[in-house]
């Protein structure tokens, strides 16, 4: 009867040690990568040096002199690319990475007209450091962005390029309702991965108008 007790207790001592394995294990990290390329919409060229940035975040990259970007060994799953650049509206596509496998992204840039940017005035007025680890920190930029023309803006984009000690990063805000004459002073907080920012650029803007009366 001992014995059988003992071998009983044995048994269900294996069997919770199994369980417990089982629930420990932790599912290996799988890799893939990206490229892509930036192109104008109306012409078909290739945009340089525009800012890629993605979501979830990856490392801050620049497409080259014809367009092209990589980014190699990122974990597999969805993400969103962005690009942004002085005088174009930001483009985004959506693409998923497998493992060991390159994704391919395209992203089609509109060129904004001369007087559609001028309408808005927008300004850096200041920005500070969050350091949280070793590998995540943090800047908060606060900017103004004004109205300067005659018609209401319904919609604006803002763009930023943020100077780090590991390269730039850019950052697109959005707003709307701005009458003629109006500013809107506001921050945002973007995550630069370990990195300490060292200035804040405005890239350029784009807005949509109403016309009074309408």
């Amino acid at each position: 009867f001992l014995m059988t007790l003992k071998s009983f207790a044995l048994l269900a001592l294996a069997a919770l040690s199994l369980t417990a394995c089982k629930d420990g294990l932790v599912e290996p990290e799988r890799f893939g990568s990206i490229e892509g390329a930036v192109v104008d919409f109306d012409t078909g060229a290739a945009i340089p040096s525009a800012g890629i940035t993605t979501s979830p975040a990856t490392d801050a990259i620049t497409a080259d002199g014809e367009g092209r970007f990589s980014v190699p060994n990122v974990l597999t799953g969805t993400y969103v690319i962005s690009a942004s650049r002085s005088g174009y509206r930001t483009s985004t596509v959506t693409v998923s990475v497998r493992e060991g496998r390159t994704a391919q992204a395209t992203l089609f840039m509109t060129a904004v007209e001369e007087d559609e940017e001028s309408m808005l005035a927008a300004e850096v007025l200041g920005f500070t450091n969050e350091a949280v680890s070793a590998d995540t920190s943090f800047v908060t930029v606060e900017y103004r962005a004004q109205n300067t023309g005659g018609e209401t803006i319904a919609t604006y984009e803002v763009y930023f390029r943020i100077d780090t000690n590991q390269g730039p990063y850019y950052q697109e805000v959005n707003g709307e309702d701005l009458t003629p004459g109006e500013q809107d002073v506001s921050t945002f907080r973007k995550a630069i991965l370990g990195a300490v920012a060292s200035g804040v650029v405005l890239e350029g803007s784009s807005t949509e108008t109403v016309t009074p009366g309408t």
